[in-house]
């Protein structure tokens, strides 16, 4: 009886361990970036941005995470005094964003800092919307020796406009040069 009893428990354990081993993890993640330049009020500085904003969810995980994040860099120029301001950047894992190919909503206030280190809080708001047609990017899977099998994947963009936006306050709609959006679709076996 022991020995039957080891031997279930045995089968038990290996069975789990084997489910454990064929687990599947699917994650979906949505993009939006913006590139836009526009000048101060007072119509001395230069300001090219770029701002790029991602949220991420492993949606088998029990319950589902989701992760946040948005990049940013600022260069400025003011040519009123002929001065190079150099350039802001900073990042944030806490920002408002969500997204798909239709559209995207990020609202961020971004703590970063300028060439010379010193802090430079950035506020940004923006309302991306899809433009034309949705465009299917290649997946390269990663094969490795020990590495998760995927499954299926799928890799999603379209060209958008931002159709409202600030930063630090200063309507920036009419300053875009690009945009786009993008989604991801990633199951992994492992």
């Amino acid at each position: 009886m022991m020995r039957l009893c080891l031997t279930c428990g045995c089968l038990t354990f290996f069975t789990l361990a084997s489910a454990e081993a064929q687990k599947t993890t699917t994650t979906q993640a949505s993009a939006a970036n913006a590139s836009f330049a526009y000048v101060s009020d007072d119509g001395c500085v230069q300001n090219d941005v770029v701002v790029f904003a991602n949220k991420t969810t492993v949606v088998s995980a029990n319950p589902p995470t989701t992760k946040t994040a948005v990049t940013y860099s600022r260069y400025r120029y003011d040519y009123c005094d002929d001065a190079d301001l150099g350039t802001d950047m900073g990042a944030s894992a806490q920002p408002v964003f969500s997204g798909n190919l239709d559209g995207a909503l990020l609202n961020a206030t971004v703590n970063g800092t300028t060439a010379a280190g010193s802090a430079a809080p950035v506020s940004i708001v923006l309302v991306w919307e899809g433009r034309g047609a949705r465009t299917s990017l290649a997946a390269r899977p990663h094969t490795r020796a020990g590495s998760p099998k995927v499954i299926h994947s799928e890799n999603l963009s379209r060209n958008a406009v931002v159709v409202s936006g600030t930063i630090d306050g200063q309507d920036i709609s009419q300053s875009l040069v690009s945009a786009s959006l993008r989604t991801t679709l990633k199951t992994t076996s492992r």
